[in-house]
């Protein structure tokens, strides 16, 4: 995350010093305007996840929709074509990943599920597009997930796993759903960002400390998690 901010400021920097030498010498000539400043909050987080994913074409999309977002608010654009291209692009989207996705119809869109040894820890990679994968860890060891949704719906069902001291969830969710069932004795931590999306605690009993506890992060744009159990 810390090369990626490097990254995306040093473009930021070269690219504002490029425009307003071009702006002193006549040859592009602009008046600064913060109209639809807003959209920063969309491309920035995608510039982001352009360097430091490895979905590039969800980081990809949200960039070109927080560029729409900005030409409509500065009215390059109207707001009627904006959602017009808006779709285009996610249709496009949908179009370049069925032709690179790796087919595993017998898991029903799950591209890669595996299992990593990090930290002396056993931790799960699954990543789920286009369509609705129901995954339970009941009988389990359950130490940690790295997850990545996107374009469908995702559910982790967490009960009858074997939790120890503390677990954890990483997301990466671009314009798809998950849900995250949890036994009711499990404390749960939310330490999730979100942008055009949101985290939904719908837990009856909620657990907030204590052990085990499961720690839930990272980051959520175009779409929803839902806890619940």
């Amino acid at each position: 995350m810390k090369q990626a901010f490097k990254i995306v400021l040093g473009l930021a920097l070269i690219a504002a010093g490029i425009l307003w030498i071009l702006n002193i010498t006549n040859v592009l000539t602009f008046h600064f305007s913060t109209d639809g400043w807003w959209a920063l909050f969309v491309i920035i987080p995608c510039l982001f996840g352009l360097f430091s994913d490895k979905d590039k074409i969800g980081p990809c999309v949200g960039i070109g929709i927080g560029v729409l977002l900005l030409l409509a608010a500065r009215d390059v654009i109207s707001w009627q074509q904006m959602w017009k291209i808006a779709i285009a692009l996610v249709v496009i989207s949908i179009g370049v990943r069925l032709l690179l996705f790796r087919s595993c119809s017998h898991h029903r869109g799950v591209c890669e599920q595996a299992t990593i040894s990090r930290d002396g820890k056993d931790i799960r990679h699954i990543e789920s597009s286009f369509g609705k994968q129901d995954l339970s860890f009941a009988g389990e060891k359950f130490e940690g997930a790295d997850v990545q949704s996107s374009f469908g719906g995702l559910t982790l069902n967490l009960k009858g796993a074997v939790i120890g001291e503390e677990a954890f969830i990483d997301l990466n969710v671009g314009f798809s759903g998950v849900t995250i069932i949890v036994p009711d004795d499990l404390a749960v931590k939310i330490a999730v960002s979100s942008g055009f999306g949101g985290v939904a605690d719908k837990r009856y009993h909620k657990v907030s400390s204590g052990s085990p506890m499961l720690i839930i992060t990272g980051k959520v744009g175009f779409g929803g998690v839902e806890i619940r159990n």
